[in-house]
C-alpha cells in the first residue's frame, strides 16, 4: 500500500483535483448518514409530520409543493456524487496517461528500463486511475442507495390519501 505522501506524487497533476472530489463525496456520504440516522431514529415523528403538513394543503398544488421540498430535501448532495461519478474516473486516466508519458520518456528512445530500477516502480502510474475508479464506485453506491431511500420515501407520501375536500377536485 502506498504511504499518503508517495500516493499524492504518483497521482501527479490530478492530485489535487482527485482529493477535492474525494472530499466532496466523504462529506455528502457523512451528510446522508446522518439524515437518514436522523430519519430513522426518530421513528415515525418525521413521518407524522410531514403527514400533517401535507393534510393542511388545501390544494393539489400545496400538497406537490410539500412533497418536492421534502424530496429535495433528500436529494441533497445528489449532484455532487454525479458528478464525481463522471470525473473521478477521467481524472484518474489522466493522472495515467501523465504517469505513463513520464515512464516512457525514462525508459529512451529505446524503451530500455534502466538496470537500477525495479520494474514495480513503474506500476505507481497506475494508481491515479486506481483511487478515481475508487471514489467513483463510492460515489455510485451512496447515490443509489440515497435515490432508492428517497424514492422509497416519497412514494410513500405520495400514496398518503388526500383529505376529502381535495380528493372531490381532480
Amino acid at each position: 500500500m502506498a504511504s499518503g505522501a508517495s500516493l499524492w506524487t504518483a497521482c501527479g497533476p490530478v492530485a489535487l483535483p482527485l482529493l477535492l472530489l474525494s472530499l466532496a463525496v466523504f462529506t455528502v456520504a457523512f451528510e446522508r448518514g446522518s439524515f437518514w440516522w436522523r430519519w430513522w431514529r426518530q421513528g415515525r415523528r418525521p413521518w407524522r409530520e410531514l403527514q400533517q403538513r401535507l393534510a393542511a394543503c388545501s390544494t393539489i398544488e400545496e400538497r406537490t409543493l410539500v412533497l418536492n421540498q421534502q424530496d429535495a430535501a433528500m436529494a441533497w448532495g445528489e449532484p455532487v456524487l454525479q458528478a464525481a461519478l463522471i470525473l473521478t474516473p477521467l481524472l484518474g486516466l489522466v493522472g495515467t496517461t501523465s504517469g505513463l508519458m513520464g515512464v516512457l520518456r525514462t525508459l529512451g528512445p529505446q524503451l530500455l528500463l534502466p538496470p537500477s530500477a525495479p520494474l514495480a516502480g513503474y506500476a505507481a502510474v497506475l494508481m491515479p486511475t486506481l483511487v478515481g475508479l475508487q471514489v467513483a464506485l463510492l460515489a455510485t453506491a451512496l447515490l443509489l442507495l440515497n435515490q432508492g431511500l428517497r424514492q422509497w420515501q416519497i412514494g410513500r407520501l405520495q400514496r398518503q390519501p388526500l383529505r376529502p375536500a381535495l380528493a372531490e377536485h381532480p
